[in-house]
């Protein structure tokens, strides 16, 4: 099949590219079909003196603007293989045999959609990534943010990263500990390394392993639908009808899921709280005390308030929402409003989890 030409789209409409479902315009837009693509735009000085944004679905950005004065680069890149080599062609589409130790590598190109991707390894009966159904957004974005939910985060899971470097044309290929990947972040999030395109990722699963379910209501949900052994299908139904019962259908009301961090506090700090608090949850953490910013907004007198085009959703205080025809400027507003009044009434700072460009 002949090669589609590469084409720059100007002045393009972002609103299918942000979940928020703001009318946000890019001056250009460049859809990458093959690494290739990639090439033909670094030996053309596309990037040069250029404000860059690499954009996926679109399910954790907020543009602080309706218009954004620079390049979009969106990956279109598909395939998923299991049972990959390092040597194995970084676009290839093979499924292989799964490996006699149990464990499996499976390389899903960046421009896959993480939940079908998901949906595929639940399939495919491979553990690992089942607690990260139905989080919208593209494959490529899941190392980017360290993308987490019900006690399983990507980093769990990832073992390569393979990039692009568009400044040079460099193939670079980032280990799990390279990354540097912590709570909702990692070195691509770093202003110096937003310059690397996000080609492939090579994530280690099992082909048996412990289901985790103490995060969240995902036992109680399993006991109630009278499931005491629950298989990895079980886990993911019950993880997506949690989300869905709970979270803003995307398209339908604009979201960009959990807008903001859970924060984590010092033990101290947590337990002068819980005298006060005494029904505050939380989660242990390796740097303290992990507190549900849900819960916290909750608290603040927040959950279902609406003004003008904009609102916390009224099933999740953690979700702030856009009803429609708003403006960036409206969310921003609410939002440092719920900073500002938990920060009073508990003396915690909550920070966004959404990516502000």
């Amino acid at each position: 099949m002949e090669r589609q030409e590469l084409k720059c789209e100007r002045q393009k409409s972002l609103l299918g590219n942000n979940t928020m479902g703001f009318k946000i315009v890019a001056k250009k837009y460049y859809e990458i079909n093959a690494l290739k693509d990639i090439d033909e735009l670094i030996e053309n000085n596309v990037f040069d003196d250029e404000k860059i944004l690499i954009l996926g679905g679109g399910s954790n950005i907020l543009f602080k603007d309706e218009y954004f004065d620079g390049t979009i680069i969106h990956s279109n890149l598909k395939g998923i293989s299991i049972d990959v080599d390092d040597d194995d062609d970084i676009e290839t589409q093979r499924l292989g045999n799964s490996d006699t130790q149990g464990l499996i590598t499976v390389r899903c190109m960046s421009g896959e959609i993480w939940k079908d991707f998901v949906d595929f390894t639940v399939k495919n009966k491979l553990y690992g990534l089942e607690n990260l159904v139905d989080i919208p957004g593209s494959v490529g974005a899941s190392p980017v943010q360290n993308i987490g939910a019900y006690g399983v985060e990507a980093k769990d899971s990832i073992e390569y990263v393979y990039t692009i470097d568009l400044t040079n044309g460099d193939r670079v290929i980032f280990k799990n500990e390279d990354c540097h990947f912590a709570y909702r972040d990692s070195i691509f999030k770093r202003e110096e390394n937003k310059k690397y395109f996000i080609v492939a990722v090579d994530f280690k699963l099992r082909r048996d392993g412990e289901l985790k379910l103490d995060y969240g209501n995902v036992k109680d949900y399993l006991l109630k639908k009278n499931i005491v052994s629950p298989t990895l299908n079980d886990v993911a139904d019950a993880i997506k009808n949690i989300r869905a019962d709970k979270l803003p259908e995307v398209g339908v009301v604009g979201s960009v899921g959990s807008f903001f961090q859970n924060p984590i506090v010092d033990t101290d700090v947590f337990q002068k709280l819980k005298e006060t608090y005494p029904d505050m949850p939380s989660y242990p953490n390796e740097n303290g005390v992990k507190i549900p910013a849900g819960w916290l907004i909750d608290k603040a007198g927040w959950k279902g308030h609406k003004e003008n085009h904009v609102g916390v959703w009224d099933k999740q205080a953690l979700v702030l929402v856009h009803y429609g025809d708003g403006k960036p400027e409206e969310i921003l507003h609410l939002m440092k409003k719920i900073q500002d009044s938990v920060k009073e009434k508990f003396d915690i700072e909550i920070k966004p989890e959404v990516n502000i460009v």
